[in-house]
């Protein structure tokens, strides 16, 4: 039944509304009127929304379990929505970016998927014809947005070559120019970390001297704008012993690390003029190098705290800068393992 409310109203202020709210009322408001759902199923309402959400900083956690089944958690207030997608089951995640994910079916060699875990929607990306049994699983994989073309780019790094899809036209480009040997990746596929118009990847440091010299940056990334992978230079206050690792703070590329065997760290961000330091963090429960190997830094919070997850006891921390403490606010693995954890916009958002 059309309600007097939604004609009253007037569009602009409707709109203004909506786009403030969580992905999962406007999901519920979609079946409220006829004219509320034609707002909601706009492609430039879902697009602002998008926007708002990525401004507000409205992140949730993504858990997949290793039975297959996903949950969200909110950062805000600690609520959990546990879910499952039947027909992917058994799909691992590879990386995420603006709400979207990346999944790769488990018996397939080149089955992806491109979701929206907030709206439940997905595509199966086509078949790439470049792809065959031999080649394995990537080694690394990204998802990033082209602004210029608006569309998102998906990457899959093997061992001797990598594929571009794009998510307008539906193609596979294979590109064989590479910055430095496939081998200083991960042995399980690493994660890209996507900020502006490129995603990232920070390279396994304990063998970059086996393949190549000392000069080799130890980070990479796709620029969208050429459709080329380039090295970025490790920034100068990472010296000899220094380890760190990427992720995004505040919607820009942040770095984090420090020396081998300290027990402290600094957080650092990439702005338009170069590296700006954040804040230190002290009082690590273990060595530098350990605890940015095992650990991932996963959200930075209006009052300063951050927030680390930890693999290998499957707990997430907080960090409180003024108390130079870390508290443990939950254990992931309280009902079953963990298989990936990693940061979603909640967006309304997906690509025809």
């Amino acid at each position: 039944m059309e309600g007097d409310t939604s004609i009253n109203i007037p569009f602009e202020i409707m709109f203004s509304i909506f786009k403030r709210l969580p992905v999962e009322s406007l999901l519920r408001f979609q079946s409220v009127s006829k004219s509320w759902n034609a707002i909601l199923s706009e492609r430039k309402f879902k697009k602002a929304q998008h926007d708002q959400s990525k401004t507000l900083g409205r992140e949730k956690l993504m858990l997949q379990r290793i039975n297959g089944h996903f949950e969200f958690r909110d950062l805000g207030n600690h609520r959990s929505q546990l879910f499952s997608l039947k027909r992917f089951q058994s799909a691992e995640i590879l990386s995420s970016c603006d709400g979207l994910v990346i999944l790769k079916e488990h018996n397939s060699y080149d089955e992806y998927v491109l979701w929206n875990p907030s709206t439940r929607e997905y595509r199966v990306l086509s078949s790439c014809p470049y792809l065959n049994q031999h080649d394995g699983s990537p080694k690394a994989c990204g998802l990033c947005y082209d602004s210029n073309l608006d569309e998102y780019k998906v990457i899959l790094i093997f061992v001797m070559f990598y594929v571009v899809y794009s998510s307008k036209t539906s193609c596979w480009t294979r590109k064989t120019s590479f910055p430095c040997p496939m081998q200083l990746f991960n042995s399980r596929c690493s994660p890209g970390i996507s900020t502006g118009d490129c995603v990232f990847w920070s390279l396994n440091w304990s063998l970059i001297n086996q393949f190549v010299d000392s000069k080799t940056s130890a980070i990479i990334y796709f620029d969208v704008k050429s459709d080329e992978m380039k090295n970025l230079a490790v920034p100068e206050f990472i010296g000899v012993n220094g380890f760190f690792g990427l992720t995004t703070l505040k919607g820009c590329l942040s770095l984090y690390g420090g020396t081998y065997h300290s027990k402290e760290l600094d957080v650092w961000i990439m702005e338009q003029d170069g590296w700006k330091w954040l804040m230190n963090v002290c009082n690590l429960p273990c060595i530098c190098i350990k605890f940015v190997q095992d650990g991932k830094l996963l959200w930075w919070s209006e009052n300063g705290e951050i927030l680390f997850y930890r693999q290998w006891n499957q707990l997430v921390f907080i960090y409180y800068p003024k108390r130079k403490q870390f508290v443990e606010v939950a254990s992931i693995s309280k009902d079953s393992k963990t298989s990936m954890l990693l940061t979603c916009l909640d967006s309304s958002y997906f690509p025809l």
